[in-house]
């Protein structure tokens, strides 16, 4: 049966998806740069042209925003539909705000192809791309969004900052292998992962030792640690307050 195509589909989004991926400029992918351009002469014209090739970068910010308000409301079968091509995307634009966007956008869609996608974002060679892989893995639940997650999170060679997500990511599943993992960060020589592992391990566990960092390892290696009072517990958070 032949597709009955909205005016979203035909009109806002088919070239976002499509060869505008390839056609992507330079001079459309600036982001924060926008605004300034926007009063040189230069760049209008520029976007000028740019308008003749296919859709400006600013175009397709708000297109698949647009696309992210509808989603709610489509069928699975324009979800599935739309999930493939932001796949295509997150793996292929230039623009790494667009990958990013893109991410956000599929993580709202169930379905291999948005796992896929994901996937593909933890991976990202830009830092922006792979915390918003993040915050999707931690929506989506399941056995492959926590390992990906797991990987993230341990890896010495990742950024502090995706750590950092990947370990408050993991604090929506509660299993033993989750929490084994992160009782091996706790040993990790950065107070700020120690701290954050710390905060999903509370979340986990029901136990609060604040930033006791001994404490949490005694207690995830099975020894009965009894809980500070309050007090000494609210000391023992702000005492790693610091590496927020």
């Amino acid at each position: 049966m032949q597709r009955q195509n909205s005016p979203l589909t035909m009109r806002n989004l088919f070239g976002v998806f499509g060869l505008t991926v390839l056609l992507t400029l330079v001079g459309c992918t600036d982001g924060i740069f926008h605004k300034m351009k926007s009063m040189n002469p230069y760049y209008l014209n520029q976007w000028e042209k740019d308008r003749q090739l296919g859709t400006t970068f600013t175009e397709r910010i708000e297109e698949i925003t647009l696309l992210r308000s509808r989603l709610p409301n489509m069928p699975p079968n324009e979800q599935e539909y739309w999930a493939e091509l932001l796949e295509k995307l997150v793996k292929s634009d230039p623009s790494p705000e667009m990958r990013s966007l893109a991410c956000q956008t599929v993580a709202m869609i169930p379905g291999e192809a948005a796992s896929r996608a994901l996937n593909t974002a933890a991976v990202d060679s830009s830092e922006k791309v792979r915390l918003m892989a993040c915050a999707g893995l931690k929506s989506r639940g399941g056995e492959e969004a926590r390992n990906m997650l797991l990987t993230m999170a341990t890896n010495t060679s990742e950024s502090p900052s995706v750590r950092r997500a990947s370990i408050a990511a993991l604090s929506n599943y509660n299993d033993d292998t989750v929490k084994a993992k992160l009782a091996q960060i706790l040993d990790d020589k950065s107070p700020a992962l120690q701290y954050q592992t710390a905060l999903s391990l509370k979340s986990l566990t029901g136990k609060d030792y604040g930033g006791d960092i001994q404490s949490w390892r005694d207690f995830m290696g099975g020894k009965d640690v009894p809980e500070p009072e309050k007090s000494l517990m609210a000391s023992f958070w702000d005492s790693m307050s610091f590496t927020r």
